[in-house]
């Protein structure tokens, strides 16, 4: 049934067609362009940018806490009372002397913090 003398494949230059094939890959070549200057990309990055003088970021710049931070500094030099009347010290004081009495009663959190801060060597 298969005829040796027709066979399936044909060379190029045996196939009356593959001259016109060769003609329509040369006129269809497609234009390079350089990295993010395609038209088609540009297009599509359009549609989902904001509009000018319009910020993408709704809320704005993430709060600093500065006056938190100074009322703080305030705060920890203030002197504290007992209910005698009898000074504890400072706040800061206090929680520097918090923060060793839970190290040396075994709290690990408070012992790795110290050994951060370089205060165990």
């Amino acid at each position: 049934m298969n005829n040796d003398k027709d066979p399936i494949y044909k060379p190029p230059s045996q196939d009356p067609l593959a001259k016109e094939k060769d003609e329509n890959i040369t006129k269809s070549k497609e234009v390079e362009y350089d990295w993010g200057r395609n038209p088609n990309s540009i297009k599509a990055l359009k549609k989902h940018q904001y509009p000018k003088g319009v910020s993408g970021n709704v809320l704005g710049r993430k709060p600093t806490f500065e006056a938190l931070g100074s009322n703080l500094k305030k705060l920890a030099e203030q002197e504290t009372l007992n209910y005698n009347k009898e000074s504890l010290g400072s706040r800061k004081s206090q929680v520097l002397e918090r923060i060793w009495y839970d190290a040396i009663r075994g709290d690990m959190k408070k012992i790795q913090l110290l050994a951060w801060l370089g205060c165990l060597d």
